[in-house]
């Protein structure tokens, strides 16, 4: 996975769609970061004008071809053709509103091909009037809707807290200041922290002290691997960094042959963000946003 291309974890294939020149587009979406993000300056200048990268597939066709598959007709569905646009554009991610159209492409394709390179140099190049231009970008704001605003914002909800509160809605009272909490806990959606291991995929689960009386800047990093026998993210490896000392420690319950700091490393070239920086981000937002809003929910 390229670190510098943000996939929007929406959830639901048909939550992102976009109504333009009164056809429906269904929506898959991307941040393309300019660089490796190592500043705040950094974040906040993508904060305020992100390349956004949407593949537009036309909705009705999709489900036209759904229906006559259902009805036997699959040879007719497969060698049916819909026109796939590659859109770039520039998007306010603090506003939720476009700044900018950068870029238009359409190339076709059979209903039945997922993977369509609809940036490339054979697809044509579409040249927008600034009145087509204005309308596409208000159909793209129009398509930012909440769950879709969301999975722009997670990955720098931590840097501006402004950008999302609906992690507040958990049941933040029955979180106990003497456990280790998860940051993902509360932003499933944000971009994960992983790295690949000769085709394996490993990833860290970072968790943090929430306790008020508590002074630690650990930040406790879990490495979970995929366990074909179960199906699920085991634990596999472990340490804590201790942020203000930049110092790494080894969990006792794993190896001590499990060397930290260089596995510290290999994630952090393999993410699209210091990695120092984000859990030094993510760390003052457990410690502020997340104790004060644990504290007034439990009134």
């Amino acid at each position: 996975m390229n670190p510098l291309v943000l996939p929007l974890n929406i959830g639901n294939d048909d939550t992102f769609r976009l109504t333009w020149k009164n056809r429906m587009y269904k929506a898959k979406a991307a941040i393309v970061l300019p660089r490796k993000l190592t500043t705040l300056t950094d974040v906040n200048e993508v904060l305020d004008a992100a390349q956004v990268v949407v593949k537009l597939t036309e909705f009705a066709g999709d489900l036209r071809n759904k229906m006559l598959s259902a009805l036997a007709a699959s040879q007719q569905s497969n060698t049916n053709t819909v026109e796939i646009f590659g859109l770039v554009a520039r998007v306010n991610i603090r506003s939720g509103k476009t700044l900018q159209i950068e870029d238009l492409r359409k190339t076709k394709a059979t209903s039945s091909l997922e993977q369509v390179d609809f940036m490339s140099e054979s697809a044509e190049v579409l040249q927008l009037s600034d009145d087509e231009s204005k309308a596409l970008m208000k159909a793209l704001d129009a398509s930012l809707s909440a769950p879709v605003l969301e999975a722009l914002r997670q990955p720098f909800a931590s840097f501006d807290p402004a950008l999302s509160t609906s992690w507040k809605e958990k049941d933040l009272s029955e979180i106990q200041a003497d456990r280790l909490v998860p940051y993902q806990m509360l932003f499933p959606n944000a971009q994960p922290i992983e790295r690949f291991v000769e085709g394996e995929r490993f990833v860290i689960d970072d968790l943090y002290c929430t306790n008020p009386k508590c002074s630690c800047t650990d930040v406790t990093c879990v490495v979970l691997k995929f366990d074909p026998a179960s199906g699920q993210d085991v634990a596999w490896g472990g340490f804590k960094w201790t942020s203000d000392a930049d110092k790494f420690k080894t969990l006792p319950q794993f190896s001590s042959k499990f060397n930290a700091s260089e596995w510290f490393k290999q994630f952090d070239k393999t993410s699209g963000m210091d990695l120092k920086l984000l859990l030094t981000s993510r760390q003052a937002f457990m410690r502020n946003e997340f104790i004060k809003a644990r504290t007034e929910a439990r009134g």
